[in-house]
């Protein structure tokens, strides 16, 4: 009975040690890495759908000769459709 739990005793330390010494090689976050980064670049409102994005990644339109920025081309879309009417 001695004998076992010396056992687990030694994989216990042994797993310790491995978790440990392991960790950086294997990319585990730290603390620092799991703070939400800040965007680069300017957000903007779409103005069809509301929802906020960067602006390099949308779809530039222009509607009634005014540049203006979508989230989609669906949002795109719809909004060139709604103010054609």
């Amino acid at each position: 009975m001695q004998r076992v739990l010396i056992y687990i005793i030694l994989i216990g330390i042994i797993y310790f040690f491995i978790k440990k010494y392991t960790k950086p090689f294997l990319g585990s976050p730290n603390a620092q890495d799991t703070k939400p980064q800040k965007p680069d670049g300017e957000m903007i409102k779409d103005p069809q759908c509301g929802a906020y994005f960067l602006k390099e990644q949308g779809v530039k339109g222009v509607v009634q000769g005014k540049v203006m920025h979508f989230c989609s081309e669906e949002c795109y879309d719809k909004y060139f459709k709604r103010m054609s009417r």
